[in-house]
């Protein structure tokens, strides 16, 4: 599995910037562990949400658990901004106040252009991938490669004598963060709230249903999603109002058939027969 071996390079990297803050004491490296911790913490709970949004749909859930995965993102997210980012950030100002003396500054260095190597290594691997679970950890891997690359920007800066630097580079590491975990959380809140597909998604589906013969018409349709790939329509279908039952439910099940074949993401349809007499004409 593609993200496991993600999730060995996150580790791999992880100890060796612990290692690295051990040795010098940089704030700006113990920023960039909070933010693999905080991959390392957003990629786990994802996967398991990912298991639990594959049970069968139940009496109290009938559109399945598809959401779960979405309301996870967005508690991670949430803690993130809130613990992580504002830390770092308050730490950081003070680091900027009150430079700090540090050792090793060069070993922390090579440390963290070795965890860039490794991070640019994995992205080649995410990129072969879909789904939201890699693409999340696509996005991390950059995300995690650039706030590497700034600690690798503030050591170069303390080496060379701007102390100071520690600090600012930590308050954008921090600002990554919580860049990041707003976007997530505006991500997964819409799914949450209720999203719907773009306008484009309804007129394919009318055009769909109107090649459909014993349909003279479709109107009030609603779309929402009831997973990352999952769509739940509901819609109103014009019929003769002269129409057997038997051959309404032929047309319905024809349209559930057709919509499903030519829109796999639509698992779920409910379909409205509303009959009309042309005028001068009388129900039998």
């Amino acid at each position: 599995m593609k993200l496991n071996f993600v999730l060995a390079v996150y580790t791999a990297t992880l100890l060796v910037k612990i290692f690295a803050y051990l040795l010098s004491g940089l704030l700006v490296i113990l920023a960039d562990v909070m933010h693999s911790l905080a991959d390392i913490a957003l990629l786990l709970i994802l996967i398991a949400a990912s298991h639990v949004s594959k049970k069968d749909a139940d009496e109290r859930h009938p559109f399945g658990h598809g959401l779960i995965k979405n309301l996870a993102s967005l508690v991670v997210s949430v803690a993130f901004i809130t613990l992580i980012s504002f830390e770092l950030a308050k730490e950081g100002i003070e680091r900027i106040l009150n430079p700090a003396n540090y050792e090793n500054v060069e070993t922390a260095l090579f440390a963290e252009l070795l965890v860039l190597i490794l991070l640019l290594l994995a992205l080649p691997v995410l990129r072969k991938e879909g789904g939201i679970l890699n693409r999340t950890a696509l996005m991390e891997t950059v995300n995690d490669s650039l706030s590497t690359l700034a600690a690798i920007v503030g050591i170069t800066a303390v080496m060379a004598g701007y102390k100071a630097f520690d600090g600012i580079s930590a308050i954008f590491v921090a600002i990554l963060i919580a860049f990041n975990s707003f976007r997530l959380f505006k991500e997964n809140a819409t799914f949450l709230l209720g999203l719907s597909p773009p306008s484009e998604f309804y007129s394919k589906i009318e055009k769909s249903v109107m090649e459909v013969r014993g349909v003279d018409g479709v109107h009030n349709l609603l779309a929402v999603y009831t997973a990352e790939n999952e769509i739940h329509l509901d819609l109103h279908v014009t019929i003769d109002g002269r129409m057997r039952v038997e051959d309404a439910e032929k047309i319905s099940g024809e349209i559930a058939r057709k919509l499903r074949s030519e829109f796999p993401e639509i698992k779920h349809v409910s379909i409205h027969f509303c009959p009309y007499l042309k005028k001068g004409e009388l129900q039998k």
